[in-house]
């Protein structure tokens, strides 16, 4: 209404007004979001009689009647509701967050940004030139870098950044499912629906992901400028395509696979599988910069075994498969078949065999009863399932976070079961159709929730672990600890709490940031023992320390031996 009622207004008063309450509401919804302000009378009562003021000043400027039903209708069902709803359900389910302290890989990336010792200017120039033995992550690293020198160790500042990353690819796949599922009920859907999976949480609730999350945003905004490109041929959506793509590389590895997103929308789409061959000119280039950058490639855990990659490739599949539809819950069977597997080679073989063939021969019969256009859905969520894992389809363990950009694939085979399902229905009536299908989503949405609060709780226990750790080792500080060659020696030290990271790496980070200390060296042990046989006698340069179930650190001493 605003939107028409605006250009007609010939009162320069009556158009202030009405702007002066546009801001004003969202100041509002703003501040809603940290504190209940709509709750209170004073706030509601003028509200809701400036709405109404605004309300009679569009009634003087409209010609025909006011349909308020029809107008809420629209306004419900227009891209902006659904937008701001996805912004609304993002806070509601992880504003939780930013209370979570920082753990783990955290800290080397705040060591990696203040360790250079240049100028900000010159340190982002070294991260393009230079992996130093990491992966090619420039983009990462510059963010980390300029995140820390504005905002420090302020852990909400740099939860809200993944949280709105997060809003955003829940945007994105929005208007992806716009363009594949047409309408505008079944692509909301998807964007709720993608907010409410639980499989991929590690890679919202993780710092040190945001790299990961940068990736998602990019290679969709991307493959939607492609979309763009190709319906319209305008330059702009063409070098688009091409920017978004060469920042998705940046950030992370896992954007090589962003251009067979656009065969496979052309594939959706009933074109030709042909595209202007310079939208793969960022892949060789940033290969190249990466080689002689001396990155990190296939070492340790981030290595393919070719002896046994087709059997990491099944079975990374259907793990990831079963993560991303029902959340962690289905990891510890996973691993139990998997760990089974893995010491009967022959029969994992013969096992994988009869399953692509019993997968192939379900499929055929599923062509013969399925029209075209739920044959490419189907296609569409399994392939971008799978180009989305490709890099790690082959590696030798699961990761939450890499289950992230392909659980889009799953919300629209998941879409198009409850399709299905309504038209399976539908004889019955079109209210017990709907029924059926908003009992089945309720029931996946709240057990999905379910272990959302349970990962809120594994995350933030695992900060505080981390936050107790560092508080505790600050408390023990002598002003020597600084320039002294010390030795720490920490015992039992606390890999994850649940679903969430504490210390798999960056404990020696998180205690450089600390002291600041080059000639400090770190050593951790599993066991008190262990830590006192390699210690002759703990002085005032070498420390035991121990956790306990807790996370709260205790000093053990151990005195010279008497000759």
């Amino acid at each position: 209404m605003i939107r028409t009622a605006l250009p007609v207004m010939t009162s320069p008063t009556d158009k202030s007004f009405i702007i002066g309450y546009i801001a004003g509401a969202i100041g509002l919804a703003i501040n809603a979001v940290f504190i209940d302000v709509f709750e209170a009378s004073k706030v509601a009562f003028s509200f809701w009689l400036l709405t109404g003021f605004v309300l009679g000043i569009i009634r003087l400027y409209q010609k025909a009647g006011l349909d308020l039903v029809n107008v809420m209708k629209r306004v419900v069902s227009s891209n902006i509701a659904v937008v701001v709803c996805l912004f609304v359900l993002t806070m509601v389910l992880y504003s939780s967050t930013t209370k979570n302290y920082f753990v783990g890989d955290d800290f080397t990336w705040f060591r990696w940004a203040v360790e250079s010792g240049q100028s900000a200017w010159s340190t982002i120039v070294h991260y393009f030139t230079h992996a130093d033995g990491f992966f090619y992550r420039p983009g990462t690293k510059t963010y980390f870098l300029l995140m820390y020198q504005f905002f420090w160790l302020n852990q909400t500042v740099y939860h809200f950044v993944s949280l709105f990353l997060h809003f955003l690819v829940a945007t994105l796949v929005f208007f992806l499912a716009k363009k594949i599922l047409k309408g505008m009920l079944l692509p909301a859907l998807a964007g709720f629906l993608f907010l409410l999976l639980s499989g991929y949480s590690e890679a919202i609730h993780w710092i040190s992901a945001t790299g990961f999350l940068f990736t998602a945003c990019f290679s969709l905004l991307s493959l939607l400028s492609f979309i763009a490109w190709e319906e319209k041929k305008k330059v702009g959506w063409f070098l688009a395509t091409f920017a978004f793509l060469v920042l998705s590389l940046l950030f992370h590895e896992s954007g090589l696979v962003t251009p067979l997103f656009y065969v496979l929308y052309l594939y959706m789409a009933d074109k030709t599988i042909r595209f202007s061959k310079l939208l793969l000119i960022p892949i060789p280039v940033y290969l190249l910069v990466r080689l002689f950058a001396h990155s990190h490639w296939f070492n340790g855990d981030y290595s393919y075994n070719l002896l046994k990659l087709p059997f990491n490739a099944v079975g990374n599949g259907i793990g990831y498969f079963a993560l991303a539809l029902f959340g962690p819950v289905s990891t510890p069977l996973y691993v139990i078949m998997r760990n089974m597997l893995r010491e009967h080679m022959v029969i994992a073989g013969i096992i994988m065999v009869a399953a692509v063939f019993l997968v192939s021969l379900g499929y055929k019969t599923f062509l013969r009863k399925t029209s075209k256009y739920d044959r490419k859905i189907w296609v569409f969520g399994l392939a971008f399932f799978a180009i989305a894992l490709l890099p790690f389809f082959g590696l030798g363990n699961m990761s939450s976070r890499y289950s992230y950009v392909a659980s889009i694939g799953i919300i629209f085979l998941l879409i198009l079961c409850m399709k299905k399902l309504y038209e399976f229905l539908l004889p019955n009536g079109a209210a017990t159709a709907f029924g059926g299908v908003a009992v089945v989503l309720s029931v996946f949405s709240l057990f999905q929730i379910i272990q959302q609060q349970q990962i809120h709780s594994d995350w933030y226990e695992a900060g505080e672990k981390s936050r107790r750790f560092l508080v505790a080792m600050e408390g023990a500080y002598e002003d020597y600890w600084a320039r002294e060659p010390m030795e720490l020696h920490l015992v039992n030290v606390p890999i994850r709490s649940g679903e969430a990271w504490i210390f798999p790496v960056g404990i020696s980070d998180a205690l450089w940031l600390l002291f600041r200390n080059p000639h400090m060296k770190v050593y951790t042990w599993p066991s008190a023992a262990a830590a006192m046989s390699a210690v002759n006698e703990t002085s005032r340069t070498k420390k035991i320390f121990e956790f306990d179930g807790a996370g709260i650190v205790t000093e053990k001493t151990k005195e010279a031996a008497i000759q």
